[in-house]
């Protein structure tokens, strides 16, 4: 047999983490040469790539066989990371604006944009906590940032919604405002995030998936989040929905490697999907001219990362 084949196969499987040659690569090696080809001095594209996925799916977890069940847990955690990113990014653009415009600039104009400030000061370590695998402390943190950012975000309608029920009996009155101020922010992407995160981290109280990495890279998710999704920032830009598109399909490419990105990435588009709900559905806010379009794209969106990720999900935990 050829030992320039078996040079060429030891250096693909230096692609693999220490640990998984460690235990496997003596094992992966006889089995490859097995079956090569006498004379042969060079592996088979075929082996060549999937030796290469092979590498990509052991340096993200994902090579072990990982139970279906896992793997969906798995995911549930990432996608968490990933909404309490977003909901940091989305209270960071407006905070900026309040710390370096307002408070440096010409004077706060609203007591109650504080909140933008308390909301990222809450959720950031709240991914942190998160990232640790510390769910509970971070759906507690998490919690008071939501309610922050719903402070800031419906204190400057209060005093206009006072004066428009004064005329009516005050039970009443404080029940039609607190329906119109919730519609209202059902009807607003940025409501989503948080709320989502806080919902999703419910299960992983009980079932703690393995916590892989540094916690702290989960940081950078933040500024990443500020940059491509949809946020006060990206508006003033009009990069999307460009950028959001490039990373579901950046995703779903990805999902070939780990199924389980692909799964969590599916919660991204969902804030703009309950969006559109609200402003064609609720009550008070049908009048207005919604386009169908703009809630069937994120729905499309989100099922096809889920669909796609739940069958590569079985597939990978045959390997």
């Amino acid at each position: 047999m050829s030992t320039e084949i078996e040079r060429r196969y030891e250096r693909l499987l230096r692609l693999y983490p220490k640990a998984y040659r460690r235990h496997r690569g003596a094992e992966i090696l006889g089995t490859l040469m097995d079956a090569a080809d006498d004379g042969r001095g060079r592996p088979p594209r075929r082996e060549i790539a999937a030796l290469m996925l092979g590498a990509l799916r052991a340096r993200v977890g994902a090579a072990a066989g990982l139970p279906v069940g896992q793997a969906w847990l798995s995911a549930v955690r990432v996608a968490v990371l990933l909404l309490l990113a977003y909901g940091a990014a989305l209270s960071a653009t407006r905070a900026g604006r309040v710390v370096f415009s307002d408070l440096l600039g010409d004077g706060l104009r609203l007591a109650t944009e504080l909140g933008f400030v308390g909301a990222t000061v809450a959720v950031v370590p709240a991914l942190y906590l998160a990232a640790r695998g510390r769910y509970g402390r971070a759906t507690v943190i998490a919690g008071v940032g939501f309610a922050c950012e719903q402070w800031a975000q419906t204190g400057p309608l209060l005093p206009w919604n006072i004066t428009w029920v004064s005329g009516e009996p005050p039970t009443e009155g404080w029940a039609q405002l607190s329906w119109h101020l919730l519609e209202d922010r059902l009807a607003d992407y940025k409501f989503w995030p948080l709320a989502l995160a806080v919902l999703l981290m419910l299960p992983l109280l009980r079932r703690r998936p393995a916590v892989p990495g540094t916690p702290l890279w989960w940081l950078l998710a933040v500024p990443l989040s500020v940059l491509l999704l949809p946020t006060d920032f990206n508006a003033t830009l009009r990069w999307q929905p460009f950028t959001l598109m490039a990373v579901c399909l950046g995703a779903l490419a990805w999902s070939f490697v780990d199924a389980r990105v692909g799964l969590a990435v599916a919660v991204l588009p969902l804030p703009l999907f309950l969006q559109g709900l609200g402003h064609r559905y609720l009550p008070s806010l049908q009048g207005n001219d919604y386009s169908v379009s703009a809630i069937i794209a994120p729905a499309v969106v989100t099922a096809v990362l889920i669909a796609a990720g739940a069958v590569l999900v079985r597939r990978q935990a045959r390997l």
